[in-house]
């Protein structure tokens, strides 16, 4: 068989011929060599040592020769399959993806109701043993009344003191320093704090408060005084405070109007006319003169 295989390269029955062919026409070629040196031991160990490195080269390019074809046909024949097995498994996936679907969708409603089952048993299970422990207790029963006991000394509150320090205080006691007031919870010389395990925090120091202002009337309004916040002053009639310290001219931004000036009432009804008076008493001029500094007399 010539020409190449199905692995894409020469088969070996060629590749030996080939071999075979160059050999024997190197013998040709140098066989007069060989029957002139043939009575020579030497020559001829020589000449066997090389036609046998000479074979043995031939056939090692045979055996390399052969073993890559093999190999590049293995090589494609591997790929083929490859190619072959990859689309079938995609045909069969591409088949049997909504058979999947199928099938997690049922696994999923499967496990939603068995969940809610179980839940629904673990609540009845869950009833009932409360129901029999219930019902195991046993309800208390009032006692008859006992003795009256004797009446005992009249309580007192302790009474707080101002902490000093390095003293010692014994359990109950209360003191006071500018944080707050404390009671001992046992006997103790240790200093009082919020976070010591020796005293309880009874109540915590309150801030200084500021001085408080109230409203202050200052009379009428007078341009000419300083007036300050919850200064009360009339102006026209109507009264004005002030909202800060100088608070300007009033009325201003600064001034709040409290009351204004009413405006004119209507005028009211006229009244009926009163009974007639006795008749009037006129005087009556009898004379008249002048004298001699221009006086008018009457008479």
């Amino acid at each position: 068989m010539s020409g190449k295989s199905r692995y894409g390269s020469m088969s070996s029955a060629s590749r030996y011929e080939d071999a075979n062919a160059t050999a024997t026409e190197k013998t040709r070629s140098i066989a007069p060599t060989i029957a002139a040196v043939s009575n020579d031991a030497a020559v001829q160990a020589s000449w066997a040592q090389y036609v046998q490195n000479l074979v043995s080269e031939q056939i090692a390019a045979f055996q390399n020769s052969v073993i890559a074809g093999l190999g590049e046909g293995i090589n494609e024949q591997l790929d083929r399959l490859f190619d072959e097995t990859n689309k079938f498994v995609r045909r069969e996936l591409d088949g049997n993806s909504g058979k999947l679907e199928t099938a997690l969708a049922d696994i999923r409603a499967a496990k939603a109701e068995m969940r809610e089952e179980i839940r629904a048993e673990l609540r009845a299970e869950l009833r009932a043993e409360i129901v029999d422990r219930v019902a195991l207790i046993r309800q208390p029963a009032d006692g008859a009344a006992g003795p009256r006991g004797e009446k005992g000394e009249p309580g007192s509150l302790p009474m707080v003191e101002p902490y000093i320090a390095g003293r010692v205080y014994y359990r109950g006691n209360v003191v006071a320093d500018q944080t707050g007031s404390y009671q001992a919870k046992r006997d103790t010389a240790t200093a009082p704090c919020p976070d010591s395990e020796d005293w309880t925090y009874l109540a915590r120091s309150g801030a200084d408060g500021k001085d408080g202002r109230t409203f202050r009337p200052r009379g009428t309004y007078d341009p000419s005084k300083d007036y300050k916040r919850l200064d009360i002053t009339m102006l026209n009639g109507s009264s004005f405070v002030a909202l800060r310290d100088d608070p300007g001219p009033c009325p201003g931004e600064n001034w709040q109007l409290v009351a204004s000036a009413g405006k004119r009432g209507q005028q009211g009804p006229k009244g009926e006319r009163g009974p007639t008076g006795p008749l009037a008493i006129m005087p009556r001029i009898a004379s008249t003169a002048i004298d001699a500094g221009y006086n008018l007399n009457l008479r």
